[in-house]
């Protein structure tokens, strides 16, 4: 089953995206972003998805 984590702006445009593998850990680099509101989104199988909204002021 292949499941994959973006990173996405609040138009929605996919910023970073990664396969997760089970047991591992996963990063994204935000320090070049600029602030304001983000999103990850996991897209689980079977057509699924988890959002998680996050804001981002350096």
């Amino acid at each position: 089953m292949n499941t994959k984590i973006c990173l996405k702006d609040a138009q929605g445009r996919v910023l970073q995206m990664q396969n997760l593998h089970t047991g591992s850990q996963h990063e994204f680099d935000v320090e070049k972003l600029k602030d304001g509101v983000y999103f990850v989104e996991l897209q689980l199988p079977k057509g699924r998805a988890i959002t998680h909204q996050f804001y981002i002021n350096h």
